[in-house]
């Protein structure tokens, strides 16, 4: 499964990917996360981990697999159970400069299992709405900085 959302920023990319690299961030834009924190020392890179909670109450973990400053970040983890499925985290962000702005495409490649295969063509429509809303919120809130 594979989930692309795309929106442009107003803002230079090397400040919308310093912003996203920081995966604590992520409840201020992502509404499924209730908390998210660095479980590693230093700033973030390959290999950083991270820690979270879903506002469902699921937890988990996931890390940097790949980190090109100013230009891409892929994220992978273990699988998540949740009640007769399970979720293994993945995917990437892809930011690049475009006019004055930066243009940044979020690309969710989870992997499903148990029952959560079957539904997985009902869960791509929620998670390309969430994808979409979450991007929404991430250029409210670089625009408003």
């Amino acid at each position: 499964m594979e989930i692309e959302s795309e929106i442009t920023i107003s803002k230079p990319a090397a400040d919308v990917f310093a912003y996203i690299a920081r995966a604590e961030e992520l409840p201020q834009y992502v509404t499924d996360f209730a908390s998210v924190r660095q479980e590693s020392e230093g700033e973030p890179g390959v290999g950083t981990r991270y820690s979270y909670t879903m506002t469902r109450g699921a937890q988990g973990s996931f890390e940097w697999t790949e980190f090109e400053p100013t230009s891409r970040l892929a994220w992978h983890g273990p699988a998540v159970k949740a009640g007769p499925g399970s979720m293994e985290p993945a995917g990437r962000w892809e930011i690049r400069p475009q006019g004055e702005g930066t243009r940044v495409k979020i690309v969710m490649a989870p992997t499903p299992g148990g029952l959560f295969k079957l539904l997985a063509p009902f869960m791509a429509a929620g998670m390309r709405k969430g994808n979409a809303e979450a991007l929404e919120r991430l250029k409210q809130l670089l625009e408003s900085s």
